[in-house]
């Protein structure tokens, strides 16, 4: 069960009812009620609707019509989530699957966020999937998880997250149209205000049935559209994170998937 202050919402397109009915039984399974969503098939968007939401690129190369579709379906979840009176929300796509150990990380770390008064540890948005290979221990919350930051970047990925309003807020008021993918327009937190952390290891993985948004990628044997993309993210990713932790955050990394034991309180 959930506690009261936090919603479930499942993002879940109209030809997928297969998924929701998998993601019925997962959830049913952990005595989780949830909302379903219905998510925006990108596929089937106006060209005039599509082009007028993407007349500024941010990103590499054209977003496809599935990335298009994603962003538009989270930013739809997450106004209903506002249209709500909880405090919470446990935002995730139909292929979520949950790891041992999901349900306590998850109360431990909502406990965590109503105490806690270190603004570090005060997340906007928690990622419960996709870990990365570096991270700061910022506090214990089971005794196989424990909160991170993840260096120097917010995982990819929407799988699984846990918004508080005023996360959503924020990211709502920030939202002028699709410049880039949304997992990737959230690896740029501070162009919304955003504090996201995660829970390491990860509590949530995606099931390996295919993608929703489309699996063909267009590749392009020039490698330097990507590269200017990553050389502009890194002067503003060192200086958010050294704002947060000081100049010589990186010899607190850690790797692996072990948590150390940490204090929650410093």
């Amino acid at each position: 069960m959930l506690p009261a202050d936090c919603q479930c919402f499942v993002l879940n397109l109209a030809r997928a009812p297969q998924r929701l009915a998998a993601m019925q039984q997962r959830l049913q399974a952990l005595g989780i009620p949830f909302t379903r969503i219905e998510g925006v098939d990108g596929a089937t968007l106006p060209e005039a609707e599509r082009a007028a939401l993407t007349r500024i690129n941010r990103y590499y190369k054209p977003l496809r019509p599935g990335e298009v579709g994603c962003y538009l379906g989270h930013v739809q979840a997450l106004r209903s989530f506002l249209a709500t009176s909880a405090e919470f929300l446990l935002l995730l796509e139909d292929d979520a699957c949950f790891v041992d150990g999901f349900a306590d990380a998850l109360h431990a770390a909502l406990a965590l966020r109503r105490s806690e008064t270190d603004t570090r540890r005060q997340w906007d948005v928690l990622k419960l999937c996709n870990p990365r290979r570096r991270w700061l221990p910022l506090a214990a919350l089971t005794a196989r998880h424990c909160l991170v930051e993840y260096g120097l970047s917010v995982p990819s990925t929407t799988t699984a997250a846990v918004w508080t309003r005023q996360g959503a807020e924020r990211f709502l008021a920030g939202f002028h149209g699709v410049a880039r993918p949304i997992d990737c327009d959230l690896q740029h937190p501070w162009e919304f205000g955003l504090r996201i952390l995660s829970v390491h290891p990860a509590v949530v993985m995606a099931e390996p049935v295919p993608s929703t948004i489309g699996s063909h990628k267009p590749k392009s044997r020039n490698p330097w559209p990507k590269l200017r993309y990553e050389a502009r993210r890194l002067w503003p990713r060192w200086r958010h994170f050294s704002r947060l932790y000081g100049p010589w955050f990186w010899l607190r990394w850690q790797r692996g998937e072990r948590c150390p034991p940490v204090e929650t309180r410093s």
